[in-house]
């Protein structure tokens, strides 16, 4: 059985880290469930940037191969993430709660094993959401990336049918009841496309 251990979480309120533990648990019933799988197997030839799996060399060359669902499925369930290298079957979580009025979701750094959480945007997150939130940047801690906002790639994508999954499951568009109103600047942003 894969697991989603949460190993620690800074600077959260307790409604915060019931909130975070929760989508931690849905993103575990979600990755255990071969229905999930299967509907990734379905979608995965239709999103965009496959992760790249190795580099070939043939007399000096260098081919990129890019992963079949197979090998990304078998990729995302051995928990070679950058916390251990070896196949431990986990997705372990290191979370720092900051406060931003941008309206970044959160990130994770190379060079540092925990993943920083914006409470100004998760504060609107549902349970679904939350799960979603989890997923995306674990991939990340697995080495995997996308251009920037490019939500066709895989690792948005893995991360929304997350979300969209536990919204059927549990028959519920908003899990949490945390209201949640986007920062003035934020909704300025939104309003020009950005351009800010």
């Amino acid at each position: 059985m894969f697991r989603v251990q949460i190993h620690k979480i800074n600077n959260a309120s307790t409604e915060e880290k019931k909130a975070f533990t929760a989508g931690a648990l849905q993103l575990e019933l979600e990755l255990n469930d071969p229905d999930f799988w299967f509907e990734v197997a379905l979608r995965y030839n239709e999103w965009e940037n496959k992760p790249i799996l190795s580099s070939v060399y043939t007399n000096g060359h260098t081919f990129n191969t890019y992963m079949s669902f197979k090998e990304f499925k078998d990729y995302v369930l051995s928990g070679v993430d950058k916390f251990n290298q070896n196949v431990d079957g986990d997705l372990d979580l290191l979370v720092t709660y900051y406060y931003s009025l941008r309206s970044v979701v959160g990130y994770t750094k190379p060079s540092t094993w925990f993943t920083w959480a914006n409470r100004n945007v998760l504060k609107g997150f549902d349970v679904a959401q939350i799960a979603g939130h989890i997923l995306h940047e674990y991939m990340h801690n697995l080495g995997l990336s996308h251009p920037n906002t490019n939500r066709e790639s895989v690792v948005y994508q893995i991360g929304y049918l997350v979300r969209d999954r536990i919204r059927e499951r549990l028959n519920s568009p908003d899990t949490i009841n945390i209201y949640y109103r986007r920062s003035l600047w934020t909704r300025i942003k939104r309003f020009f496309g950005g351009l800010f």
